[in-house]
Order: C-alpha cells, then sequence, then structure tokens
C-alpha cells in the first residue's frame, strides 16, 4: 500500500472539496458533501476533508506509476481551483 497526504491552508475548503468532487464527479465515482469526498481515480482512492481552516487530503494506492501520476494529476486541479488564493498549493507528503 502506498500513501500520501497534503493539507491546504485556507478558509475555502469546502468551496475547495466541492470544485475539485464536481470536476471528477462524471468521469470516475465520487460520493461527497461539504465536508468529505471519496474519490476513486485510477491510482487510487482520494479521500478529501474540509474544516475551517484547511483543505486536507490522503492518496491511497498500490501502483507506484499510476500512483505518481494521480498525485501529480491531484496536485493541478488543487492548484487550478485555488489559482486566485496567493500562496495556496498542493504538496504531497508520502507516508509509506
Amino acid at each position: 500500500m502506498i500513501e500520501a497526504q497534503a493539507r491546504i491552508a485556507t478558509i475555502e475548503s469546502s468551496r475547495y472539496l466541492t470544485e475539485l468532487a464536481e470536476a471528477w464527479v462524471h468521469t470516475y465515482p465520487v460520493r461527497y458533501d461539504s465536508l468529505t469526498a471519496e474519490i476513486q481515480l485510477p491510482g487510487g482512492e482520494l479521500v478529501l476533508t474540509a474544516d475551517g481552516d484547511s483543505l486536507s487530503l490522503r492518496l491511497v494506492g498500490t501502483d507506484r506509476e499510476r500512483f505518481d501520476a494521480t498525485k501529480e494529476t491531484v496536485a493541478k486541479h488543487v492548484d487550478r481551483v485555488a489559482e486566485h488564493d496567493t500562496g495556496v498549493r498542493c504538496v504531497w507528503d508520502d507516508i509509506s
């Protein structure tokens, strides 16, 4: 099992979560509300959690190559959603 996490400091966490979930809802299995989302991406399962001051992301997968490609794709989507918020970027920390 391969895992990575990221934490985005923003008061817009619920909006980010919703926009990210809606970006993939027509392509991949997605379950979400305003505080949590689970998205089955090709490189693993992405879990998003919004709270008052941050958006937490956790990606779990099994195939390193697909996992790394998915991390990059998710980071690009997060950065695009947050493009108007100065200094907000998705930076992954590998857990395993």
